[in-house]
Parts: C-alpha cells; structure tokens; sequence
C-alpha cells in the first residue's frame, strides 16, 4: 500500500509526465510469488476496457488481479475451491474526480454480472499480499467490491466508493430488485485489502453496494483491512459466519437502507494494526450504522438485522481507550435489531446516537472499562447484561484470554464458560458466536480460517 501511495503522490507531482504507467508487483512470468503456493502464476486476462475475459479462475495457479479488474456486466466470473488470488500490475487511472491514482488487485463485480467462489472448509478460496511472511501489511491488496441492483435509501446512480471510474465502465449501485442475484461467496478469506481513494472514500476488504438478497455471502474472513472489513450500503443480502480480524478502521458498517440479516459473525480488534482516527481520536468501531451521512429519515431505513456476534476489543483499559472508539456505535437515525450478542473490549461497549426508537437491542451482553452503554436506547432494550470491569474477561467470563494476542488466536476461547451471562443453557440457547459446547472439530471456523496471516 504504502507503495502504491507513494507512487500516486510521485505522479501527482510530475504531472505524470515521467511515471510509469503500469507497474507490475508480481513475479515474473513463470516464477512463483514470494509466500503464496508454489504454483505457475498468471494475470487474470483483461481487455483493454478492464472487462476480464475468461469465465473460470482455476486452482491450478496464483493469479494476479492487475489495477481495477471487472467481471463483464451480464457475465458470470467462477473461481474454483482453493485458488489463490493476490495483487498484479499496478495500474494508473485518471479519476474525474480525484485525479490520477494508481490501484491494483482489486476485483470488481459490477450490476448484472455475477461472481461464483464457492470454496470449501479445506479448500478456501484467498485473495492475499503478494508478500512473503512477516512482511505483509494492510493494503498490500486491494478488495472486492460487488454492485447489485437491490434497494437502497439513495438514488439508483449512486456512485461506489473507493474505486476510481475509467471512462465508459459503470460502477454505480441500487435499484429496485429486492431479491437481485449477485452470485455466491462462501469459504473465502481476503487478507491485507484496503485502498484510499480520497478522505472518506476508501475500499473496503468486501465492499457490497445495492446487493440483494439473491447473493449468498457465507463462512467470509476479512484480516488486516486499512479500511472496513465488511460495508453494506444499502441492499437486502443476508450473510452468515462471517470473521473480521486486525481492521484499521469498523468490522461492520452499515449505511443507506441496508435491511439484511446477519448470523454467527466475530469481530476482533488487534494491539498492533493501525486504527483510524478524527483530530487525535479513535474512529475505530466494531460496528458503525447510520440511516446515511445526514441522518436523515430517508427510506427504507438502515436496519441491519444480527444475531450471535462476538465483538472483542482488546485487554486492557488504557490501550481500549487510545486505539478504539465504541463496541457498537449505532447513530444518525439507524435502526437496528440486534440480539444475542456480545460486545466486550472497549472504553464504551455501545452508544446510542439518535437513533431510530423502533429498533431492537435485546438479550445482548455488553463490557465497557468505562461505560457500558451511553446515549438514549431503542424502545425494545431488554433482558440485556451489562457489567463495567477492569477486566473484560473477569465480566465476560470466556473460555481463556479472550483478545487477539497479535499473532494468532484459538477460536476455542470465546466459548461462555458455564458462569458467564452468555452461556445460556449451553446448546440451543446462548450468546456470542461460538457456541459453549464447540470442539476444535466442530466450531464453525474450523480449517478455512487463519488467525495468523501475516506468518503463514
């Protein structure tokens, strides 16, 4: 990333008139990638508009998504089980709005098309830094970003985030097909992603705009992102087992008109990534909602609905404070459902922010080292437990040492211990999410996931 800004701003300078253009990151050709499997590697084929041009990505090959690829409108793009997927060319664009920017390993399914990458728990589909171990970073990738033509609460044109637009190649989102058909991830991990378009406008490691309820999202690690892990804006897709590790900036965020439902989704910060932040302070949340920028009463509202998410931040008081803003941070006229969950690890475990009354926020359990919940609550607050501790984990009273050690993480420890708030009767009914009677071979996260992507 810091690669890719710098020769950004050296262009800039030159008025482009002696940089170069297209500046390849990978290999070359032939050899393999310093970190990734020991395969060929390939650029994923393009033409000269961008459109890539082959139908399948097999697993037989590293390939290298060179600047800004996308899957052709009316098109579907599949990727077989275990293919690896990292950063190519680095390619310059002159943005009508922000000027000349250089961006690279970023994939792009824009309205109409649709994307196939269907991995399995010992097969997942990655899109990783072309780095070798210990040497990874945020941004060392560039993202995903799907565009559906499912409801938002803006109007149907709007403009993605985070991409610069070539001429002639549509990247706008919304529209009027609730159930729209973007295609299927499942068992997919997208490591070190993250790209600064302009102040507020960045991508995300999956950035998903107007998707609808037709797309099937499941089993998805996001890990290192300089910008969110997962944004919604707007859309009806629904999602399920979904893991955001060691983000700059929010895990979840949620804007104009998003209504889908999220289920089993963990959230963990880290002492050693980078955390976004406003005049000295901390924006870095493990979930951000907002009806959109203004707070306006625009239609449909923001209403994520989520059930069973572990928010963890990180173990102690003082490093809560400087790096981390609020466990949920709900504002700007959202609504919001959100239930068996819990949110641990932060100064403030949730704040409240004009937020629409008719929301949901119940049989939640909430740690703060300062204040549990700040700011005027939805009408529907009930049956929540709420405790401020110096410890989290003394209020939590999870498996072990809950918070991500900077390295890697038994999954095994966010287990409620019998004790806990959050444990329920242990099977069917409990919060957070991993369950209390998981095992190493049965917790969801088994075998697809890495908790330590920077030295694998």
């Amino acid at each position: 990333m810091r690669k890719t800004l710098a020769l950004a701003g050296l262009c800039l300078a030159l008025l482009a008139s002696s940089c170069d253009k297209n500046q390849d990151f990978a290999a070359p050709q032939g050899e393999t990638v310093a970190g990734l499997p020991a395969l060929p590697q390939e650029h994923v084929p393009v033409d000269a508009n961008g459109l890539i041009t082959v139908a399948t990505l097999t697993s037989d090959k590293v390939w290298l998504i060179d600047g800004v690829s996308y899957v052709k409108p009316g098109q579907t793009l599949t990727i077989q089980p275990g293919t690896y997927l990292t950063t190519g060319t680095i390619k310059q664009y002159n943005d009508p709005a922000f000027g000349l920017q250089n961006v690279a390993g970023v994939l792009v399914v824009p309205k109409t098309a649709k994307l196939i990458a269907n991995g399995t728990a010992t097969a997942p589909i990655v899109f990783t830094s072309p780095k070798a171990a210990g040497q990874r970073a945020a941004g060392n990738f560039g993202g995903i970003v799907i565009l559906g033509q499912s409801t938002t609460n803006k109007p149907t044109s709007t403009r993605i985030e985070g991409i610069p637009q070539p001429a002639g190649t549509d990247i706008t989102y919304g529209g009027s097909i609730a159930a729209d058909n973007s295609g299927s991830l499942k068992y997919v991990r997208i490591e070190f992603p993250g790209y600064k378009l302009d102040d507020d406008n960045e991508i995300n490691g999956l950035t998903l705009g107007g998707v609808g309820s037709g797309t099937v999202l499941s089993h998805i690690q996001v890990s290192w992102s300089a910008d969110d892990a997962f944004e919604f804006f707007g859309g009806r897709v629904n999602a399920d087992h979904l893991v955001a590790l060691s983000t700059d900036d929010d895990d979840f965020d949620f804007d104009f008109g998003y209504t889908g439902t999220i289920q089993y989704a963990i959230s963990l910060k880290d002492v050693n990534s980078t955390n976004s932040g406003t005049v000295g302070n901390s924006d870095s949340n493990g979930l951000e909602s907002d009806n959109d920028g203004t707070g306006s009463s625009a239609t449909p509202a923001t209403k994520p609905v989520l059930r069973n998410f572990t928010f963890l931040g990180v173990g102690t008081s003082a490093t809560a404070s400087s790096k981390l803003k609020f466990g949920n941070r709900w504002r700007r006229a959202t609504s919001l459902d959100i239930q068996n969950s819990i949110i641990g690890g932060y100064t403030t475990g949730v704040s409240f922010e004009s937020v629409n009354t008719a929301g949901t926020f119940s049989n939640n359990v909430v740690h703060g080292y300062t204040t549990t919940v700040t700011g005027t609550a939805p009408t529907n607050y009930a049956g929540n437990s709420v405790g401020v501790n110096a410890s989290a984990n003394a209020f939590l009273r999870l498996a072990a040492n809950p918070f991500y050690p900077g390295s890697s993480l038994n999954v095994l420890n966010l287990r409620p211990l019998s004790t806990s708030p959050a444990y329920g009767n242990g099977t069917t009914t409990y919060k957070g999410a991993i369950a209390p009677n998981a095992t190493a071979a049965t917790v969801w996260t088994a075998n697809w996931t890495q908790f330590n992507p920077k030295n694998y």
